[in-house]
Formats: structure tokens, C-alpha cells, sequence
């Protein structure tokens, strides 16, 4: 994923993710609506997508009269992406530091007793 997403791409992804099957260009809109407050218009919509596409995350296809949404990314990947070079950008590479920044504010037993059982689980792969 050489290409950035913009902000609006982003929410526009997270639409197309979270529906499973065909995606249509009104879903999306409707979506970034109900769930990010975004009443965009249905062209404005179309410029994103057209963006989104030349990036390589999602396809277009034309199916009768009306084109459907397909991902190129996973959801899953792009997150793991971003957290990369979040930790590389922010945090010079350092996972621990990011954990320090995380658990700087008071931590509870119970969750310090999660960390150490993730930690414990990351050291075993």
C-alpha cells in the first residue's frame, strides 16, 4: 500500500468493509451518512471511489445499470499497515514504547494481568 488514503477514503473504506457481498455506490453514501454524519453527494461519492480506485483499494464493476464496489484490501491489512507506520513514524519503530505510550495512564490489575497475557502470546510465535 503505497498510496495514502485520504480521510474521507478512509470512512468511505470502512463502509465498503462492512458490508460483505456486493457494495453499490448508494450503499456507500447512505453508509458514510448514517455512520459518520457525512451527507455526501452522489458524485462527490463517485470522485472518491474513482481515487480509490486508481490507488488500487477497491474496483468498480458494471453490472446492468448499476456498478458495485468490490475491495482490493482487506480491512485487516490496511489496518496492520497503518499501524506499522504509526509505530515506525511516532514511535522510531519501537512496539514497546507504543505500549508505554498506551498504559501511561492509570492501568488496572486486570488490565495489566490482558497485557501481559498478549505479551505472553506474542513471545510464543
Amino acid at each position: 500500500m503505497d498510496t495514502e488514503l485520504s480521510g474521507r477514503e478512509v470512512l468511505l473504506m470502512k463502509c465498503i468493509w462492512e458490508r460483505e457481498g456486493d457494495v453499490s455506490i448508494q450503499d456507500v453514501q447512505n453508509d458514510a451518512k448514517e455512520k459518520f454524519d457525512w451527507d455526501a453527494k452522489r458524485s462527490t461519492v463517485r470522485t472518491f471511489l474513482t481515487s480509490m480506485e486508481a490507488k488500487q483499494y477497491i474496483k468498480t464493476e458494471r453490472r446492468g445499470r448499476f456498478t458495485y464496489i468490490v475491495p482490493m484490501v482487506t480491512e485487516e491489512a490496511y489496518r496492520e499497515d497503518q499501524t506499522r507506520k504509526m509505530i515506525d513514524f511516532w514511535y522510531d519503530g519501537s512496539k514497546g514504547i507504543l505500549i508505554k505510550a498506551l498504559a501511561k495512564d492509570d492501568i488496572t490489575e486486570e488490565g495489566a494481568a490482558h497485557l501481559m497475557e498478549v505479551l505472553d502470546e506474542l513471545s510464543d510465535d
